[in-house]
C-alpha cells in the first residue's frame, strides 16, 4: 500500500473518531437520566411531552437530558369524583434522579407536591409557590423563598411554611458536584378557625375568614373543606356561604341523616369583617334545618267480601239488581274499592270492574 494511501486512511479513521466523540458519545451519556413520579393519594398517567409514559408511581431510566413538559393526570373519588391534572416543566440531568412527588387536591389551590432535580454545582435552592415561603432547615429557620444555601453533604430534612398554607416537609440530599434544585408547591389551608356555634337542629361550626383567595370563591373553598376535614377531625354534611349557598358533601347522605333524626353537621363560610352571619346564610341554614319532605303513599280503600248464603257474591255491571252479571267473588276476598253508590260498592278484579251489594261486603 502506498504512503499517500495510508496516510488517508488515518485522516479517515481520525475523523470517524471525531464523530464519534463529538455526536455519539455524548448521546449514550445523556441518556443516562432518571424521572421518578409519585402522586401520594392517587394513580395518575404521567406524560412527557405529551407522549404517555406510564401510571405512577413511575420510574423512567435512561431518558434523554433536557427540558421536558410533565403532566400528570389523575381522578379524584367520590364525594369530588372529577377529573384532575397537574403540569409543569422539569429538567433531566444525565446521571442523576429528579423526583417529583404531588398529591391532589380538588382543584390546584389545595394541592401541593415537591420537584427535586439535580444540577452542575453545589449546595441547594429553594423555590416555592406561592414565593416568600419561610425555609427550615434541620429545624432551624434558615430564611424565606427564593434562596440558595450550601450546608453540608448528606441528607437534611427542609421543611416549608407559610401564613395560610400547609406546610410541606421532605428530606433532601447533598451529593458532591451537584447542585439541588427543590421547588415546592403548599396548598392553602381552608381553615382559620373552626369556633363551634350554638344552633338548634344542627352542628354549626364558624370558618369565616378575612383572605380573599378564600373568599374570592367559595365553591373551591367548599371543596378545599371537605378534603381537609380529616385534619381538624371532623366531618361536614354541608356548608353554607354568606350568599346563601348550600354544598352538600353528599345530598342523598344529607337527607338520610335528617330523615332518621341525626343531627347534621355544616359549616359556615363567612367574612371575618362580617361579623354576624349574614341573612341569605341564615334564611339557608333555617331551611337545612327543616325535616325532608317524604312524599306520602296514597292509601289504597279496600273491601273485603263477606259470607253469603250461596258462597259466591255476584259482581254486577252497575249498581243494582237489573245490571248483568260479569263476574263472581269469594267470601273472604279483598279487592280495591273504586266507588260507592248507595247500597253498593265498585271494586277492580284482576281483568274489569263491577259493582258488589255492600250488604255482603265491609271496607277495611
Amino acid at each position: 500500500m502506498a504512503n499517500w494511501q495510508k496516510i488517508s486512511l488515518l485522516f479517515i479513521a481520525a475523523a470517524i473518531l471525531v464523530v464519534l466523540i463529538k455526536f455519539i458519545a455524548p448521546f449514550f451519556k445523556s441518556s443516562n437520566s432518571f424521572l421518578k413520579v409519585a402522586t401520594t393519594n392517587i394513580e395518575s398517567t404521567v406524560y412527557l411531552n405529551d407522549r404517555r409514559q406510564g401510571t405512577t408511581p413511575y420510574l423512567g431510566k435512561h431518558l434523554p437530558a433536557g427540558e421536558y413538559s410533565l403532566r400528570l393526570k389523575g381522578r379524584l373519588e367520590a364525594p369530588f369524583a372529577k377529573k384532575v391534572v397537574f403540569s409543569t416543566p422539569i429538567t433531566l440531568t444525565s446521571q442523576t434522579l429528579t423526583a417529583v412527588t404531588y398529591e391532589f387536591g380538588p382543584n390546584e389551590q389545595f394541592s401541593s407536591g415537591d420537584i427535586r432535580t439535580f444540577r452542575s454545582g453545589t449546595g441547594f435552592s429553594v423555590v416555592t409557590t406561592p414565593s416568600g415561603a419561610d425555609v427550615w432547615l434541620d429545624g432551624e429557620l434558615v430564611g424565606k423563598s427564593p434562596l440558595s444555601l450550601d450546608p453540608n453533604h448528606g441528607v437534611h430534612k427542609l421543611k416549608i411554611t407559610g401564613q395560610g398554607y400547609i406546610g410541606r416537609e421532605l428530606e433532601i440530599n447533598i451529593e458532591d458536584n451537584f447542585r439541588l434544585i427543590v421547588e415546592v408547591f403548599l396548598s392553602l389551608n381552608p381553615y382559620d378557625e373552626v369556633k363551634a356555634l350554638t344552633e338548634t337542629g344542627i352542628k354549626l361550626y364558624d370558618l369565616s375568614t378575612a383572605r380573599e383567595e378564600l373568599l374570592g370563591n367559595t365553591a373551591l373553598w367548599a371543596e378545599g373543606v371537605f378534603f381537609f376535614e380529616k385534619n381538624i377531625k371532623l366531618e361536614f354534611d354541608a356548608l353554607v356561604d354568606r350568599q346563601g349557598k348550600v354544598y352538600y358533601q353528599n345530598k342523598k347522605i344529607w337527607d338520610e341523616k335528617v330523615k332518621k333524626g341525626s343531627v347534621p353537621v355544616v359549616g359556615y363560610l363567612g367574612d371575618k369583617n362580617d361579623k354576624v352571619i349574614t341573612s341569605p346564610a341564615n334564611k339557608a341554614l333555617a331551611n337545612l334545618k327543616k325535616p325532608v319532605a317524604v312524599a306520602k303513599v296514597p292509601t289504597v280503600a279496600k273491601v273485603q267480601v263477606l259470607s253469603t248464603p250461596t258462597g259466591t257474591l255476584n259482581v254486577r255491571a252497575g249498581p243494582g239488581l237489573n245490571y248483568n252479571i260479569v263476574a263472581t267473588v269469594k267470601p273472604g276476598e279483598e279487592y280495591e274499592l273504586i266507588e260507592e253508590n248507595g247500597g253498593w260498592y265498585k271494586i277492580k278484579l284482576p281483568s274489569t270492574t263491577g259493582w258488589i251489594s255492600s250488604q255482603y261486603a265491609e271496607k277495611l
